[in-house]
Protein backbone atom coordinates (compact mmCIF):
# COMPACT_ATOMS: atom_id res chain seq x y z
CA UNK A 1 0.00 0.00 0.00
CA UNK A 2 1.59 3.41 -1.02
CA UNK A 3 2.33 5.18 1.87
CA UNK A 4 -0.08 8.61 2.03
CA UNK A 5 1.70 12.46 2.06
CA UNK A 6 2.74 14.44 4.42
CA UNK A 7 -0.69 16.84 5.17
CA UNK A 8 -0.96 20.29 5.69
CA UNK A 9 -2.31 19.41 9.51
CA UNK A 10 0.11 17.21 9.79
CA UNK A 11 2.97 19.92 8.90
CA UNK A 12 1.41 22.48 11.48
CA UNK A 13 1.44 19.90 14.51
CA UNK A 14 5.32 19.12 13.80
CA UNK A 15 6.18 23.10 13.74
CA UNK A 16 4.42 23.00 17.17
CA UNK A 17 6.31 20.02 18.16
CA UNK A 18 9.32 21.90 17.86
CA UNK A 19 8.30 24.29 19.63
CA UNK A 20 7.99 22.35 22.39
CA UNK A 21 11.48 20.70 21.73
CA UNK A 22 12.71 24.32 22.02
CA UNK A 23 11.08 24.55 25.41
CA UNK A 24 11.43 21.20 27.29
CA UNK A 25 15.29 20.88 26.32
CA UNK A 26 16.11 24.41 26.60
CA UNK A 27 17.81 24.51 23.06
CA UNK A 28 18.60 27.76 21.40
CA UNK A 29 17.26 25.96 17.64
CA UNK A 30 14.59 23.27 16.93
CA UNK A 31 14.15 22.41 13.18
CA UNK A 32 13.48 19.18 11.77
CA UNK A 33 11.94 17.41 8.09
CA UNK A 34 8.55 15.22 8.19
CA UNK A 35 8.05 13.35 5.19
CA UNK A 36 6.51 9.84 3.59
CA UNK A 37 7.66 6.89 4.77
CA UNK A 38 9.23 5.63 1.54
CA UNK A 39 11.77 8.60 1.31
CA UNK A 40 15.67 8.21 1.14
CA UNK A 41 15.63 11.62 2.19
CA UNK A 42 14.38 14.70 4.47
CA UNK A 43 14.41 18.41 3.48
CA UNK A 44 14.35 20.77 6.53
CA UNK A 45 11.63 22.78 6.13
CA UNK A 46 10.18 23.76 9.61
CA UNK A 47 12.41 26.38 11.52
CA UNK A 48 11.80 27.39 14.76
CA UNK A 49 15.11 29.95 16.91
CA UNK A 50 17.06 30.06 13.76
CA UNK A 51 19.32 33.32 12.81
CA UNK A 52 19.63 32.29 9.26
CA UNK A 53 18.38 30.68 6.28
CA UNK A 54 21.50 28.60 6.07
CA UNK A 55 19.46 25.05 7.18
CA UNK A 56 16.16 25.82 5.36
CA UNK A 57 15.67 23.65 2.72
CA UNK A 58 18.68 21.61 3.88
CA UNK A 59 18.42 18.13 1.84
CA UNK A 60 19.33 15.20 4.46
CA UNK A 61 20.12 11.83 3.13
CA UNK A 62 19.17 8.47 5.50
CA UNK A 63 22.66 7.67 7.05
CA UNK A 64 24.23 11.31 6.30
CA UNK A 65 24.88 13.86 9.51
CA UNK A 66 23.32 13.74 12.45
CA UNK A 67 19.77 13.56 11.30
CA UNK A 68 20.34 11.42 9.06
CA UNK A 69 22.28 8.56 11.61
CA UNK A 70 19.38 9.29 14.21
CA UNK A 71 17.19 8.54 11.59
CA UNK A 72 19.27 5.30 10.01
CA UNK A 73 19.74 4.08 13.68
CA UNK A 74 16.48 4.27 14.66
CA UNK A 75 17.10 6.19 17.92
CA UNK A 76 18.70 9.88 19.52
CA UNK A 77 21.91 10.81 18.95
CA UNK A 78 23.68 13.58 20.14
CA UNK A 79 26.99 15.52 19.69
CA UNK A 80 29.03 17.64 22.12
CA UNK A 81 30.07 20.37 19.15
CA UNK A 82 29.09 19.25 15.57
CA UNK A 83 31.88 20.12 13.24
CA UNK A 84 34.64 18.55 15.43
CA UNK A 85 32.83 15.46 15.94
CA UNK A 86 33.62 12.35 15.27
CA UNK A 87 31.08 9.11 13.55
CA UNK A 88 29.14 11.43 11.16
CA UNK A 89 29.50 11.98 8.19
CA UNK A 90 30.41 15.88 7.75
CA UNK A 91 28.26 16.63 4.54
CA UNK A 92 26.69 19.29 6.11
CA UNK A 93 28.66 21.61 8.39
CA UNK A 94 28.49 24.51 5.69
CA UNK A 95 25.14 25.27 6.81
CA UNK A 96 25.94 24.56 10.78
CA UNK A 97 28.76 26.76 10.82
CA UNK A 98 26.73 29.95 9.30
CA UNK A 99 23.95 29.08 12.35
CA UNK A 100 26.79 28.73 14.33
CA UNK A 101 25.59 25.82 15.97
CA UNK A 102 27.65 23.58 18.55
CA UNK A 103 26.18 20.90 20.23
CA UNK A 104 23.36 19.08 18.76
CA UNK A 105 20.72 16.07 18.99
CA UNK A 106 18.83 14.62 16.45
CA UNK A 107 16.01 12.36 17.39
CA UNK A 108 13.94 10.21 14.34
CA UNK A 109 9.96 10.13 14.38
CA UNK A 110 8.33 7.01 12.76
CA UNK A 111 4.61 6.08 12.73
CA UNK A 112 4.21 2.49 11.16
CA UNK A 113 2.43 3.06 7.69
CA UNK A 114 2.70 6.74 7.72
CA UNK A 115 5.19 9.77 7.78
CA UNK A 116 8.36 9.67 9.56
CA UNK A 117 10.77 12.42 10.12
CA UNK A 118 13.58 14.32 12.03
CA UNK A 119 13.97 16.87 14.50
CA UNK A 120 17.14 18.63 15.79
CA UNK A 121 17.86 20.65 18.18
CA UNK A 122 20.57 22.91 19.00
CA UNK A 123 22.81 25.13 21.10
CA UNK A 124 25.45 27.54 19.70
CA UNK A 125 28.08 26.39 22.94
CA UNK A 126 29.16 23.16 23.21
CA UNK A 127 27.17 21.13 25.59
CA UNK A 128 26.63 17.74 26.95
CA UNK A 129 22.49 16.33 27.04
CA UNK A 130 21.96 14.83 30.18
CA UNK A 131 19.42 12.01 29.89
CA UNK A 132 16.98 13.73 31.56
CA UNK A 133 16.56 16.11 28.58
CA UNK A 134 16.66 14.06 25.95
CA UNK A 135 14.07 12.06 27.99
CA UNK A 136 11.71 15.02 27.83
CA UNK A 137 12.31 15.07 24.05
CA UNK A 138 11.35 11.94 23.29
CA UNK A 139 7.93 12.31 25.60
CA UNK A 140 7.08 14.93 23.32
CA UNK A 141 7.90 13.07 20.29
CA UNK A 142 6.24 10.10 21.50
CA UNK A 143 3.06 12.20 21.66
CA UNK A 144 3.83 13.48 17.90
CA UNK A 145 3.97 9.80 16.76
CA UNK A 146 0.70 8.73 18.52
CA UNK A 147 -1.12 11.89 17.39
CA UNK A 148 -0.02 10.79 13.92
CA UNK A 149 -0.78 7.11 13.90
CA UNK A 150 -4.08 7.80 15.19
CA UNK A 151 -4.75 10.54 12.42
CA UNK A 152 -3.47 7.79 9.98
CA UNK A 153 -6.55 5.11 11.71
CA UNK A 154 -8.91 8.40 11.63
CA UNK A 155 -8.15 8.58 7.78
CA UNK A 156 -8.96 5.78 7.05
CA UNK A 157 -11.76 4.55 8.81
CA UNK A 158 -13.11 8.08 7.20
CA UNK A 159 -12.29 7.05 3.67
CA UNK A 160 -14.60 3.59 4.53
CA UNK A 161 -17.05 5.38 5.68
CA UNK A 162 -17.06 7.40 2.59
CA UNK A 163 -17.25 4.14 0.33
CA UNK A 164 -20.12 3.01 2.64
CA UNK A 165 -21.95 6.20 2.24
CA UNK A 166 -21.90 6.06 -1.52
CA UNK A 167 -18.96 8.34 -1.47
CA UNK A 168 -16.23 7.78 -3.74
CA UNK A 169 -12.67 7.60 -2.92
CA UNK A 170 -9.86 9.25 -5.54
CA UNK A 171 -6.00 8.72 -5.41
CA UNK A 172 -5.01 12.08 -5.00
CA UNK A 173 -4.35 14.58 -1.88
CA UNK A 174 -7.71 16.75 -1.09
CA UNK A 175 -6.62 21.02 -1.16
CA UNK A 176 -5.66 21.54 2.30
CA UNK A 177 -8.52 24.68 3.04
CA UNK A 178 -9.31 27.07 6.14
CA UNK A 179 -10.96 24.45 7.56
CA UNK A 180 -8.09 21.94 8.59
CA UNK A 181 -9.20 19.27 11.39
CA UNK A 182 -7.50 18.31 14.46
CA UNK A 183 -7.26 14.41 15.43
CA UNK A 184 -9.85 15.55 18.23
CA UNK A 185 -12.00 17.55 15.70
CA UNK A 186 -12.00 14.58 13.31
CA UNK A 187 -12.79 11.91 15.87
CA UNK A 188 -15.55 13.89 16.84
CA UNK A 189 -17.35 13.66 13.27
CA UNK A 190 -16.18 10.08 12.89
CA UNK A 191 -18.60 9.28 15.50
CA UNK A 192 -21.21 11.12 14.16
CA UNK A 193 -20.96 10.12 10.66
CA UNK A 194 -21.16 6.39 12.40
CA UNK A 195 -24.40 6.79 13.98
CA UNK A 196 -25.79 8.46 11.03
CA UNK A 197 -24.72 5.07 9.06
CA UNK A 198 -26.14 3.22 11.98
CA UNK A 199 -29.60 5.32 11.44
CA UNK A 200 -29.68 5.43 7.61
CA UNK A 201 -28.72 1.06 7.79
CA UNK A 202 -32.64 0.72 9.75
CA UNK A 203 -33.78 2.76 6.85
CA UNK A 204 -35.60 1.85 3.29
CA UNK A 205 -34.20 2.70 0.21
CA UNK A 206 -35.88 5.93 -0.44
CA UNK A 207 -35.48 9.88 -0.14
CA UNK A 208 -34.96 10.40 3.66
CA UNK A 209 -32.20 7.32 3.51
CA UNK A 210 -30.72 9.19 0.33
CA UNK A 211 -31.03 12.59 1.82
CA UNK A 212 -29.02 11.13 5.35
CA UNK A 213 -26.58 9.04 2.56
CA UNK A 214 -26.21 12.99 1.41
CA UNK A 215 -25.51 14.13 4.66
CA UNK A 216 -23.07 11.54 5.87
CA UNK A 217 -20.48 12.35 2.82
CA UNK A 218 -20.60 16.05 3.62
CA UNK A 219 -19.41 15.30 6.86
CA UNK A 220 -17.07 13.03 5.85
CA UNK A 221 -15.63 15.36 3.13
CA UNK A 222 -15.72 18.03 6.35
CA UNK A 223 -13.66 16.23 7.96
CA UNK A 224 -11.41 14.54 5.17
CA UNK A 225 -10.46 18.09 4.42
CA UNK A 226 -6.65 18.36 3.31
CA UNK A 227 -6.37 14.50 4.50
CA UNK A 228 -4.72 12.31 1.74
CA UNK A 229 -7.02 9.21 0.13
CA UNK A 230 -6.03 5.95 1.11
CA UNK A 231 -6.23 3.87 -1.93
CA UNK A 232 -6.61 0.27 -0.28
CA UNK A 233 -10.08 1.13 0.57
CA UNK A 234 -10.88 2.52 -3.02
CA UNK A 235 -14.42 1.28 -3.63
CA UNK A 236 -13.94 -1.51 -6.38
CA UNK A 237 -16.57 -2.67 -9.01
CA UNK A 238 -18.91 -5.70 -7.49
CA UNK A 239 -21.78 -4.17 -6.01
CA UNK A 240 -23.82 -6.37 -8.29
CA UNK A 241 -21.93 -9.30 -7.67
CA UNK A 242 -22.35 -8.84 -3.67
CA UNK A 243 -25.90 -8.69 -4.05
CA UNK A 244 -25.85 -11.66 -6.39
CA UNK A 245 -23.77 -13.69 -3.46
CA UNK A 246 -26.23 -12.73 -0.86
CA UNK A 247 -24.70 -11.71 2.12
CA UNK A 248 -26.91 -12.23 4.86
CA UNK A 249 -28.05 -9.19 7.44
CA UNK A 250 -25.72 -10.40 10.29
CA UNK A 251 -22.90 -10.74 7.32
CA UNK A 252 -23.58 -6.65 6.19
CA UNK A 253 -23.93 -5.54 9.77
CA UNK A 254 -19.98 -7.15 10.83
CA UNK A 255 -18.79 -5.63 7.47
CA UNK A 256 -20.28 -2.23 8.45
CA UNK A 257 -18.86 -2.25 11.75
CA UNK A 258 -14.99 -3.38 10.28
CA UNK A 259 -15.70 -0.49 7.53
CA UNK A 260 -15.57 1.87 11.22
CA UNK A 261 -12.47 0.79 12.02
CA UNK A 262 -13.80 -2.25 15.13
CA UNK A 263 -11.66 -5.14 15.83
CA UNK A 264 -13.34 -8.35 15.68
CA UNK A 265 -13.26 -8.39 20.03
CA UNK A 266 -15.07 -4.86 19.46
CA UNK A 267 -17.24 -6.22 16.85
CA UNK A 268 -18.29 -8.86 19.26
CA UNK A 269 -18.66 -7.44 22.01
CA UNK A 270 -21.21 -5.14 20.15
CA UNK A 271 -22.96 -7.56 18.59
CA UNK A 272 -23.15 -9.83 21.36
CA UNK A 273 -21.27 -12.97 19.90
CA UNK A 274 -18.31 -14.45 19.51
CA UNK A 275 -14.93 -13.12 18.29
CA UNK A 276 -14.42 -16.49 16.47
CA UNK A 277 -17.91 -16.28 14.92
CA UNK A 278 -16.77 -12.50 13.48
CA UNK A 279 -13.61 -13.98 12.42
CA UNK A 280 -16.05 -17.09 10.60
CA UNK A 281 -18.61 -14.69 9.02
CA UNK A 282 -15.72 -12.25 7.61
CA UNK A 283 -14.08 -15.02 6.18
CA UNK A 284 -16.75 -16.28 4.62
CA UNK A 285 -17.64 -13.24 3.35
CA UNK A 286 -14.60 -12.48 1.71
CA UNK A 287 -14.90 -16.22 -0.01
CA UNK A 288 -18.44 -15.34 -1.46
CA UNK A 289 -16.82 -12.19 -2.91
CA UNK A 290 -13.56 -13.58 -4.00
CA UNK A 291 -11.52 -11.04 -2.11
CA UNK A 292 -8.56 -11.37 -0.70
CA UNK A 293 -8.86 -9.25 2.81
CA UNK A 294 -11.14 -7.32 5.03
CA UNK A 295 -10.04 -3.91 3.12
CA UNK A 296 -10.90 -5.17 -0.53
CA UNK A 297 -14.01 -7.06 1.09
CA UNK A 298 -15.26 -3.38 2.86
CA UNK A 299 -14.45 -1.31 -0.84
CA UNK A 300 -16.78 -4.21 -2.68
CA UNK A 301 -19.72 -4.79 -0.21
CA UNK A 302 -20.40 -1.23 1.33
CA UNK A 303 -18.65 0.68 -1.57
CA UNK A 304 -21.46 -0.04 -3.98
CA UNK A 305 -24.47 -1.75 -1.73
CA UNK A 306 -24.04 0.64 1.40
CA UNK A 307 -24.61 0.38 4.86
CA UNK A 308 -28.23 -1.74 5.66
Amino acid sequence: MPDPAVTAAQSSVFTLLLHDVRRVAGVDLAVGALTAADADHFVIDRLVGVTTEGLRDLRIAVGAGLGGKAMLLSRPVQVQDYCSASGITHDYDAAVRRERIRASFAVPIRVPRGPRGVLWGGLRHECVFGDRVIGNVMTVVRALERDLAEELALSRRLENLRAAAGGTVTDGGRAAGDAMRSVAERRRLVVICSELGHIASSIPDGPQRQQLDSLVRRLIDEAMDGVPADPSVAAAPGGRRAARAGLTAREREIVAEVALGATNREIAAKLGIGAETVKSSLTASMRKLGVPNRAALVAVVLGQVRLR
